[in-house]
């Protein structure tokens, strides 16, 4: 019986999934308006924004899960895992241990100073202008980096799935989630958040399960992807550019910022009902840390597994892994779960981040204004904010689509945001000697030196490639700095309360006996810290990408010279030619592209002039003698596209040091697995720097002689081949060499 479906331009809906999506959106919004007005009857400002301090700690870790947990990781992690395998799962795994610094020490103080803020934790510790600051930049991250990306990245995910349009879907979920959230406030916050956590994992669980299934279980997928994608910790050396140091030095960084001095995620813990709920909600939010890197990395990883066995064709970019598992592996019904799953991710995020600007504006910022407005002046502050913020992030969502990569670009927003409010209060609850003045001088310079690198990055001045978490590090490392000589040139005054707000010694943290047996949060500590640990040896594999062995293969080579325009029909229905701006013609045989000249290559070395503009074919076969892992490396200029039958490779840009982006060589190696036998392969490549163009002028307008010499060389070199198997039990073996490939007709 074939399923009923909507058309929706060239997308076919299935009318379940769209039922299950209609009844997700009644079920989530209602719920909300519930919870709003259950909260009318207690019609004050706690309430609103703090839940009336009632919350328990299985609420408290839910909300704190599915907040955290937006469209950025869902689309982001299953994108990383197809292209760099577990390696970004260091930043869910390394969470739980800012969980554990939360709960050990900051959540007591939160409750103990009665705040209804972060930054009126600063005013209590430092001084007013401390709060304002932290105040403004809470609510700047919270709308830039929180809304605006979750918008976007769960916008383009709608789109790729049901063909809306990224704005209709940015402005829908933004207005569904704006009612519950204004009306219901926090409590409408955390309770739809439990039940969104519900559903984001289920739909989660249920697209690995499926995908786990179809390529066999574990021997599938270690069959069909190598080695180094399964490990969680790389070397420098490694495709991924996430080296083990720059996860240790910088995640703890913007770690202790996002999960323990962010309004958006402690506002959950601020609304607990005593100092034990207060400390067992985040380590409960951190058991549940374990599971992103099974259900959201490994869908990614599994879905190359299945093209690298020749199931579907390869992914033009990485940010489509996501939406095309749902597609290719659940059944209809199952898809409009997967939908509500991403919708609950974007929703639970957003409305997180909404409720605590309102708190931080209400709170931080107009009642220190009018400080005796009344508690529903306050409510209703709070709701004018929340919906001015979220029109900002509308407009501002729409121009996240220019970062290169969605995730790395908010990744590298938070590296840049988050090492001043570190340092302030990191410094502020272990240091007695940290001062006002120091806190005021650290949050200036800090703020100012990361929108530096920001700019410095965004447009690539002086060759900028160093990674955001080493640059987060050492932002770190200059506001503690300025924090540690300020304050022992302006020494700090306590006040009785601001003295109570600074540990005495870290070990004072453990005085509270807490609840007795299994419960008790030490027990649970120690507990958690363990798992993290047998996680992490679990998946700790040194090796990175292995060579190709020399005497498996035998491979033959030609090249062919495409035109560089393609006949094609535009939207009038006229045809008209059309110059080839990247491969995807070739690749997906979409048009008739004929080749305009062809050659033997005898000797891959010889360097053979390209001319700009025009498409770069080296097709052949190799012979695969054994079946398993296969190998194909190419030294090249040029960014290219490698296909295997009807396999295009995914490429790893395995260049390495500082000058990366501007060497003439670069290296790009891909795997596939193959059967024996025969197979026919074909290399694409577009010549075009890809780099900025080359300065060929000075400053004073005269020849640049070494760039001159440098887009000479450029121009000249042609790329070289390896191709080789590669065995499992071989720790060091070589590749075939470019000149043993030769033609065979």
């Amino acid at each position: 019986m074939m399923t009923p479906v909507l058309a929706l331009g060239d997308i076919q809906i299935a009318r379940l999934d769209v039922i299950v999506i209609v009844i997700y959106f009644v079920g989530i919004v209602g719920i909300g308006l519930w919870a709003g007005m259950k909260r009318k009857s207690h019609a004050d400002s706690d309430t609103y924004f703090r839940a009336g301090g009632t919350l328990t700690w299985p609420i408290i870790g839910m909300a704190l899960f599915s907040t955290n947990i937006s469209t950025i990781h869902m689309v982001g992690f299953a994108g990383e895992g197809y292209r760099t395998g577990l390696t970004y799962g260091n930043f869910e795994w390394m969470a739980p241990f800012l969980l554990i610094v939360l709960a050990l020490f900051f959540a007591p103080f939160y409750l103990k100073s009665r705040i209804a803020t972060l930054p009126d934790f600063l005013e209590k510790r430092y001084c007013s202008t401390c709060r304002n600051w932290l105040a403004g930049l809470s609510i700047v991250s919270a709308v830039f980096i929180h809304i605006g990306f979750t918008l976007y990245t769960g916008a383009l995910v709608i789109k790729t799935l049901f063909g809306v349009p990224i704005m209709a879907s940015i402005v829908a979920a933004a207005v569904l989630t704006g009612i519950y959230t204004v009306i219901g406030g926090l409590l409408a916050v955390v309770v739809t958040g439990a039940l969104q956590t519900v559903i984001l994992l289920a739909g989660s669980i249920i697209l690995t399960v499926v995908a786990y299934t179809k390529i066999g279980g574990w021997d599938g997928l270690t069959q069909y992807v190598e080695p180094a994608k399964l490990t969680i910790l790389r070397p420098s050396s490694d495709p991924a550019n996430l080296p083990w140091y720059s996860v240790f030095l910088g995640y703890p960084i913007i770690g202790l910022w996002y999960w323990c001095a962010d309004q958006t995620i402690v506002q959950r813990v601020l609304g607990a009902k005593d100092s034990n709920h207060a400390r067992i909600g985040p380590l409960f939010a951190g058991f549940l840390k374990v599971l992103p890197v099974f259900i959201f990395f490994m869908p990614g990883l599994i879905y190359l597994a299945m093209v690298n066995r020749g199931d579907f064709p390869a992914l033009g970019s990485p940010d489509e892994c996501f939406s095309l598992a749902i597609q290719n592996l659940l059944p209809p019904g199952v898809t409009g779960l997967m939908a509500a799953a991403l919708l609950a991710a974007l929703m639970s995020t957003v409305s997180g981040a909404l409720n605590s600007i309102a708190t931080l504006v209400s709170y931080d910022l107009y009642k220190q204004w009018k400080p005796e407005t009344s508690d529903r002046k306050l409510i209703g502050v709070g709701q004018i904010a929340t919906v001015v913020c979220m029109v900002i992030a509308i407009f501002w969502s729409k121009y996240i689509g220019r970062f290169s990569s969605v995730y790395q670009g908010c990744v590298d927003l938070i590296c840049y945001v988050a090492p001043p409010i570190t340092t302030v209060f990191l410094f502020g609850v272990f240091w007695k000697r940290a001062s006002n003045k120091a806190a005021l001088w650290t949050m200036a310079m800090g703020s100012l030196m990361g929108l530096a690198v920001f700019v410095i990055d965004w447009n690539d001045y002086f060759n900028w490639s160093m990674p955001g978490l080493l640059a987060g590090f050492y932002l770190f490392c200059a506001c503690s700095v300025i924090m540690v000589v300020t304050s022992l040139i302006q020494p700090h005054q306590h006040t009785e309360e601001s003295a109570k707000l600074v540990w005495d010694n870290p070990l004072a943290a453990l005085k509270d006996k807490g609840w007795p047996g299994l419960a008790n949060y030490k027990f649970l500590c120690a507990a958690l810290f363990v798992t993290m640990v047998v996680c992490y040896l679990s998946f700790l594999n040194p090796k990175a990408m292995p060579a190709a062995n020399t005497g498996d293969t035998r491979a033959g080579l030609i090249r062919a010279v495409y035109n560089d325009r393609v006949t094609v029909e535009n939207e009038e229905g006229i045809q008209e030619d059309r110059i080839i701006r990247d491969l995807y013609p070739l690749l997906s045989a979409s048009h008739e592209v004929t080749p305009v000249a062809s050659s033997v290559v005898d000797d891959l070395d010889t360097p053979e002039g390209l001319e700009l503009n025009r498409v770069y074919a080296y097709q052949g076969y190799f012979e695969a003698m054994h079946e398993g892992l296969y190998q194909f490396e190419v030294v090249s200029p040029q960014k290219l596209d490698v296909r295997v039958g009807h396999v295009t490779l995914s490429l790893y840009d395995t260049t390495s040091g500082t000058d990366k982006d501007t060497k003439l060589e670069r290296t790009y190696i891909g795997q596939i697995h193959l059967k024996q036998g025969k197979h026919v392969f074909a290399t694409y490549f577009y010549p075009s720097v890809p780099w900025k163009p080359f300065a060929l002028k000075d400053a004073l307008g005269l020849d640049n002689d070494k760039e001159v010499e440098r887009q000479a060389a450029w121009e000249a070199q042609s790329p070289v081949f390896q191709i080789g198997y590669m065995a499992p039990e071989q720790a060091e073996v070589r590749a075939i060499p470019a000149d043993a490939l030769s033609y065979e007709p």
